[in-house]
């Protein structure tokens, strides 16, 4: 029998950020470009402040277009990412089995689970787990080979790009 997944296996390396003062519209805009689900929001110095998924996105906009009038729903952007973020954001140490980690999420009522680096008093998204990450790992080895610790992994270049919006480098 094959040895059980470790969170480590599947994991996916990088984490989508915004920053704290983003309007909804450039987070959802984030998240679309992608791929994501979820969101890190990281303040003026980088270091982890909340995190924003799809569900609290969806709440902002009910609670902000029944407010307004139909006419008037553009305003729901003039909230920003610190206005809906939730502070707590849900971790579990990367070491332990997969089966382990999905309890977590259950046990939380969450479907992401954030790995961050802490370190003088900060904090910075490293990689996340994800409900289509143990998805994937049901489905079978084939379905996780850019995951996990063992990935390859962009380079600082290419991360800067991704950040910024700027094209691939030909070549």
């Amino acid at each position: 029998m094959p040895e059980p997944f470790l969170v480590r296996d599947v994991i996916r390396i990088g984490v989508p950020t915004c920053k704290e003062t983003d309007a909804l519209d450039k987070v959802a805009s984030l998240m679309l470009d992608q791929a994501a689900t979820a969101l890190i929001v990281l303040d003026e110095e980088a270091d982890t402040r909340g995190w924003i998924n799809e569900a609290r996105l969806a709440q902002a906009y009910v609670r902000v277009t029944q407010t307004l009038e139909v006419s008037e729903t553009s305003r729901v952007f003039s909230l920003s990412a610190a206005d809906i973020m939730d502070e707590d954001v849900p971790e579990c140490p990367s070491d332990i089995p997969l089966t382990a980690a999905a309890q977590i999420m259950a046990d939380m009522g969450v479907e992401h689970l954030f790995f961050l680096h802490h370190a003088g008093g900060r904090a910075w998204p490293a990689s996340v787990l994800s409900l289509r990450d143990l998805v994937r790992a049901l489905a079978g080895p084939e379905y996780l080979q850019e995951q996990g610790v063992a990935a390859p992994r962009p380079t600082p270049m290419e991360l800067f790009r991704q950040r910024y919006g700027l094209p691939k480098q030909k070549g």
